[in-house]
């Protein structure tokens, strides 16, 4: 199973500690890498269908990335093939444009339904899988909710109700890390994160993970969906969660 990683604050960091020990702990995803971040309100990914960590050897872009990167919001993900072929373009995050606004993505699950699905909007021409359609879906789901997708509230709301109703119309497995820039959205409704906040051993801010056990020794707060839920959903701005609910 793919895992993730994101780090989220409210000052620039990079992450010369956390990023390693993720490659290292998640090694056993062996079809891809990928990291995205902003820079001056512009998103970045960068990518590739290699191994980040290997026989004890990181990938040389990847470590440079985890050294150079500043950012508010930074997002990885190592992948594990569920669907669509081994190469950079299938490797997470993805980046889409709504409204003027970029947007990056990054999932894993398993959600086969969900293929199927087409956007008129919003398009990963490159991208065949189960991930691509999922943020497709998504920010057509923002999209039309217009106005009442204002605000960090409205905007909870619209990626709530739209989560729910993916998962409704296309069942399967999801979990996803989703930012536009000012506000990083976690959606599971299979897995867990872990989170914590203001680490004494890695970077400063609050960091996330599926990984098991997180990224230290530290005691690491579990996030899972509860019994009878759609899934759970929270929205973290700066190094604090701001909302969170059960979808």
């Amino acid at each position: 199973m793919c895992d993730l990683f994101a780090l989220s604050a409210a000052m620039n960091y990079s992450v010369p500690k956390s990023l390693p020990i993720f490659a290292i702990r998640a090694a056993r995803n062996m079809d891809g890498w990928g990291i995205g971040f902003f820079k001056k309100n512009k998103a970045y990914v960068e990518k590739s269908a290699d191994r980040a960590y290997h026989e004890g050897r990181f990938h040389d872009s990847f470590q440079r990335l985890a050294r150079v990167i500043s950012s508010r919001f930074i997002i990885a993900h190592v992948r594990l093939r569920s669907s669509g072929p081994i190469d950079q373009c299938h490797a997470h995050p993805f980046i889409l444009q709504l409204k003027g606004q970029e947007w990056i993505f990054a999932h894993n699950g398993k959600a086969p339904a969900i293929e199927s699905y087409r956007s008129e909007k919003v398009r990963l021409d490159d991208a065949v899988s189960d991930s691509a359609r999922a943020f497709e879906y998504l920010l057509d789901g923002i999209a039309a909710r217009g106005e009442k997708s204002r605000g960090l509230p409205g905007l909870f709301t619209a990626v709530a109700d739209t989560s729910r109703q993916m998962i409704e119309q296309y069942p399967g497995n999801y979990n996803y890390l989703l930012t536009n820039g000012w506000v990083l959205f976690a959606f599971s409704n299979h897995r867990q994160f872990l989170l914590y906040k203001g680490s004494r051993t890695l970077e400063g801010g609050l960091l996330l993970t599926t990984v098991e056990a997180g990224l230290s020794e530290e005691n690491w707060t579990r996030f899972t969906r509860k019994k009878g839920s759609a899934g759970f959903l929270m929205a973290i701005v700066g190094s604090d969660i701001l909302m969170q609910e059960d979808v």
